[in-house]
């Protein structure tokens, strides 16, 4: 009997996010455990540490999106890769996810200050959309080429900067019921020529499921 793979998670949070595009795409099962912020005393117990997500599977157990992505590829082999026997390929890749943990990152983090600042600063908020703009520029060139950012199917590049971008991306559903959702929604904007990502972004974001 296969062993059972559990995932420790957060709803909105970009990291648990591409864990479960991840799962998603490779179409493996696993229980969903959605865990309380303000309680992560069973986290902790299962991992040691606070974050999320948490991966376990059999007796193994992974913090860190990242090395969940490289877990799931190296462990499940027979399901769609997110990485690449390719060197070269596995090069752009790791620059894709260069970007979306240190470019990509900085205006979503400025938001999210913002947000829990309690009084936001809207020049500090316009900043974070400018640069959020100017950073997704590659993005923009690139899908001009193809569907995806490196080679012609979802790869963990994608994944990983797709989940940082989406912030920006006007919602499809309805977010009022999710304060945090709806400030982004409503103070974080991708802004003007940038349909090539607003669409990428929803392709890959509907294997969050």
């Amino acid at each position: 009997m296969a062993e059972a793979i559990r995932l420790y998670h957060l709803g909105a949070s970009p990291n648990c996010m591409k864990a479960r595009i991840a799962l998603a795409y490779k179409g493996l099962a696993y229980e969903s455990i959605v865990v309380d912020p303000k309680d992560r005393s069973e986290v902790v117990k299962v991992s040691g540490q606070p974050l999320t997500p948490v991966l376990v599977h059999g007796d193994r157990v992974l913090f860190d999106s990242s090395a969940i992505l490289r877990y799931l590829d190296a462990n499940f082999r027979a399901t769609k890769p997110l990485f690449s026997s390719d060197y070269e390929t596995m090069v752009a890749i790791e620059r894709f996810e260069r970007l979306g943990r240190n470019e990509l990152s900085e205006p979503i983090g400025i938001a999210f200050r913002q947000l829990m600042s309690g009084t936001p600063v809207l020049a500090e908020l316009a900043r974070a959309s400018a640069l959020l703009n100017e950073h997704t520029g590659q993005l923009e060139a690139r899908l001009r080429e193809g569907d995806w950012l490196v080679g012609n199917a979802m790869t963990a590049a994608d994944v990983i900067v797709a989940t940082a971008v989406h912030y920006g991306v006007e919602p499809q559903h309805d977010v009022s019921g999710n304060p945090m959702l709806k400030f982004f929604a409503d103070n974080l904007k991708l802004g003007a020529g940038r349909d090539k990502t607003r669409a990428w972004v929803r392709r890959v974001m509907a294997w969050d499921k």
